[in-house]
C-alpha cells in the first residue's frame, strides 16, 4: 500500500497539500447532508447501475457514478475524524450528483494525482497524527481495523477515495493555471490596491445614553409581567455520575528532550511583553507538559465494560430498572470499578467543575434529558470517561419578581438606551446629507452623543485583506467628503465619514509592485477557476427533465 511505504516519511506541509487538504475538508462538508453510507440512493429505483442519471460534457453520468460520489466524500470524511464511514453524515442526491460532475470532468480532462499526493493528504489527516504531529503508521493501521474492515473496506479503498477527491478538486484550477495578468491590468490594478483611504469611524454606544433613561418600578414590573420568557429559571436536573479517571503517569525527561522541544516550538514560548523566552525561561514550563502522559486504555476498557453490562441488565430485567433505577445503575458501575458521585442542581450554565468531573460535554449531555431515569450515552472527557443518570428533574419556571428585579431594571435600561442610540443615529443619516466638512460631521457626531473616532488611513488592499475590520464594506464604497449607511452588525449604529482618497507614490508601487502582482493573478484565477466550475455544473443536465444542476 501506498501508506504503508511511506509510514517512516514525514511529510513537509507545503501550500500545495495544505490547499489539496482544505479541498478535501470543505468538498465534505458543502451542500447538504443525509445520513449513511446505506445505498439508499441508488435502492428503490427500477434502474440499474449502468443506467443513466444525468451527462455533462457529452459524457454519461450513470446511478453508479453517483453512488461512487457519495462513497468518496463519506470516506474522505470518516478518515479525517477517525470515524467509520456509516458513521458519517453523507451527501444527499443533488450534491452526489454534482461530486459526480466533476469526477467525470477529470476523468474526461486527464486529470491525475499520484501516489505522493495520495499519501501527502492523508498524511494530513488528525485522526492519523500522534501527540507530536508526527503521522503515525499505528493509527492508520487501527483506523483501517477498527472503521474500515468491518464495512468491508481497506487501505485501498481510501487511497483511490483521496485519490479521486485530488483530481476533482484539481479540475476548475485547470484553465486557472495559465492565467496572465497584462501590464495594463497590473499597473491599474497596483495603483487601485495601493489607494489610500482616509476616514474616521462614528459609532453611538447606547451606554452613552445611560444618564437619559429613568425607570420607575412600576414600569419595571410591566416589563416583567410583558416578557416571562426573559425571567425563566434553567431546567435543574439532580443525578448520579459514574465516573473513573485516566490514568496519569511520570516520565522521565532529559535535557535533550527539552531542549528538542523548546526548538520545535520557540514560537508558542513569549512573555507578557510579546518577547520570545530563553530556553532558560521556558524549561520548567515544558518539563511539566512532557512529565506528564495520560494513559486512557484503563478507563476506557472498564468504561465500556460498565456500559456494556449496564445495557444488557435494563434488557434482561426492564421493570427492576424502572421500579429502582439508581441501585442498578450503582451496581454496575461498582463492578466496573466507576467510582459513584451525586450531582445536584445541574443547569446549561453550570461552570465546569474539574473536582465533580462535570466538564461542558457532561453539562450538554445531560441538559437534553428530559425524564428521571433516563442516562447519557457513554462520555468520554477531558479527564476521564463517564456516564449520568437523572434522578431528579425541576422544570424551567418564572422566577418571582423581586428575585430578578435587578436583572428585568436592566433589560429595559439596555432597551431604552438602544432605542435612544438608533434614534440619535437616524438624525445624524438624515442632518449630514447637507455637510461635507469633516469639522461640521464631527460637531454634529458629539451634539448627538455619539464618538468621533481617530483618523485612520490603509491602502485599499489592505482594507479587502481584513474581513473582519469594522464597516469594511462602507469604507470601500462610501464617497469621499460623504457619511456611509449605518451598519449595525456590531451591536450598535456606526459609520463611516470618508475624508481622502490618496494616490500611491512611485516609491509606494516599487516597494509592492511584485507581491501586488501575485495577489492580482490569484484573484484572475479565483475567477476563471470559478467560471469552470460553474460552466461544467450548468452544462449537467439530469435526464428526468429536472432544471440544470447550479
Amino acid at each position: 500500500m501506498i501508506i504503508q511505504k511511506m509510514n517512516n516519511v514525514l511529510v513537509k506541509h507545503g501550500k500545495v497539500t495544505f490547499a489539496i487538504f482544505t479541498g478535501v475538508v470543505i468538498v465534505s462538508f458543502v451542500w447538504f447532508f443525509t445520513p449513511g453510507v446505506d445505498g439508499s440512493l441508488l435502492f428503490g429505483r427500477n434502474v440499474g447501475m449502468g443506467s443513466q442519471y444525468g451527462s455533462v460534457l457529452g459524457q454519461k453520468v450513470t446511478y453508479g457514478d453517483v453512488g461512487n460520489a457519495r462513497q468518496v466524500a463519506s470516506l474522505v470524511r470518516g478518515a479525517s475524524y477517525g470515524l467509520s464511514p456509516q458513521r458519517v453524515q453523507s451527501l444527499d442526491e443533488d450534491a452526489s450528483f454534482q461530486a459526480a460532475l466533476l469526477i467525470k470532468a477529470a476523468d474526461v480532462l486527464n486529470v491525475q494525482a499520484s501516489d505522493k499526493e495520495v499519501a501527502d493528504v492523508i498524511h494530513t489527516l488528525p485522526a492519523f497524527r500522534n501527540e507530536d504531529g508526527k503521522f503515525s503508521p499505528e493509527l492508520y493501521t487501527k483506523y483501517k481495523n477498527e472503521c474500515l474492515a468491518p464495512s468491508g473496506l481497506g487501505f485501498s479503498d481510501l487511497e483511490e477515495a483521496v485519490r479521486t477527491m485530488i483530481r476533482m478538486e484539481r479540475v476548475p484550477g485547470l484553465t486557472a493555471a495559465n492565467v496572465i495578468v497584462s501590464d495594463d491590468e497590473a499597473k491599474t490594478g497596483i495603483e487601485s490596491l495601493l489607494q489610500k483611504i482616509t476616514y474616521h469611524m462614528v459609532t453611538f454606544d447606547p451606554d452613552a445614553f445611560e444618564d437619559q433613561v429613568t425607570l420607575d418600578d412600576t414600569e419595571i414590573k410591566d416589563f416583567y409581567t410583558a416578557n416571562p420568557s426573559l425571567f425563566m429559571s434553567e431546567p435543574e436536573s439532580d443525578g448520579l455520575l459514574a465516573f473513573i479517571p485516566y490514568t496519569v503517569k511520570k516520565n522521565e525527561v532529559s535535557e535533550e528532550q527539552l531542549k528538542d522541544y523548546y526548538e520545535l516550538r520557540k514560537a508558542i514560548f513569549v512573555k507578557d511583553d510579546g518577547s520570545e523566552m530563553t530556553f532558560d525561561e521556558a524549561k520548567e514550563d515544558i518539563r511539566k507538559e512532557l512529565e506528564t502522559t495520560i494513559e486512557r486504555d484503563a478507563a476506557e476498557t472498564a468504561a465500556r465494560a460498565f456500559n456494556k453490562s449496564f445495557r444488557e441488565a435494563i434488557r434482561a430485567d426492564k421493570d427492576a430498572f424502572l421500579a429502582d433505577p439508581q441501585k442498578l445503575f450503582r451496581d454496575e458501575a461498582e463492578k466496573a470499578g466507576m467510582k459513584i458521585s451525586e450531582i445536584k442542581n445541574l443547569t446549561s450554565v453550570t461552570t465546569p467543575d474539574d473536582d465533580l468531573h462535570i466538564d461542558s460535554q457532561l453539562i450538554s449531555a445531560v441538559t437534553i434529558l428530559k425524564n428521571v431515569g433516563s442516562y447519557t450515552n457513554l462520555l468520554t472527557g477531558e479527564h476521564g470517561m463517564s456516564m449520568f443518570l437523572m434522578t431528579a428533574r425541576r422544570p424551567s419556571v418564572v422566577q418571582p419578581f423581586e428575585d430578578v428585579k435587578d436583572v428585568a431594571k436592566k433589560r429595559l435600561t439596555s432597551q431604552r438606551e438602544y432605542a435612544l442610540a438608533e434614534e440619535a443615529a437616524s438624525q445624524l443619516s438624515l442632518k449630514a446629507m447637507e455637510l461635507k466638512d469633516s469639522s461640521a460631521v464631527e460637531e454634529l457626531v458629539k451634539s448627538l452623543k455619539g464618538t468621533w473616532h481617530a483618523e485612520v488611513s490603509r491602502a485599499r488592499f489592505e482594507i479587502e485583506g481584513n474581513p473582519y475590520l469594522p464597516c469594511m464594506n462602507e469604507i470601500l464604497t462610501t464617497d469621499v467628503g460623504r457619511l456611509s449607511s449605518p451598519d449595525k452588525q456590531f451591536g450598535f449604529p456606526a459609520f463611516v465619514f470618508v475624508s481622502a482618497h490618496t494616490p500611491a507614490t512611485a516609491e509606494e508601487i516599487a516597494e509592492k509592485k511584485e507581491m501586488l502582482e501575485l495577489e492580482l493573478k490569484y484573484r484572475k484565477q479565483e475567477i476563471v477557476s470559478h467560471g469552470l466550475r460553474d460552466w461544467i455544473l450548468d452544462s449537467a443536465r439530469v435526464v428526468n427533465g429536472r432544471q440544470s444542476q447550479e
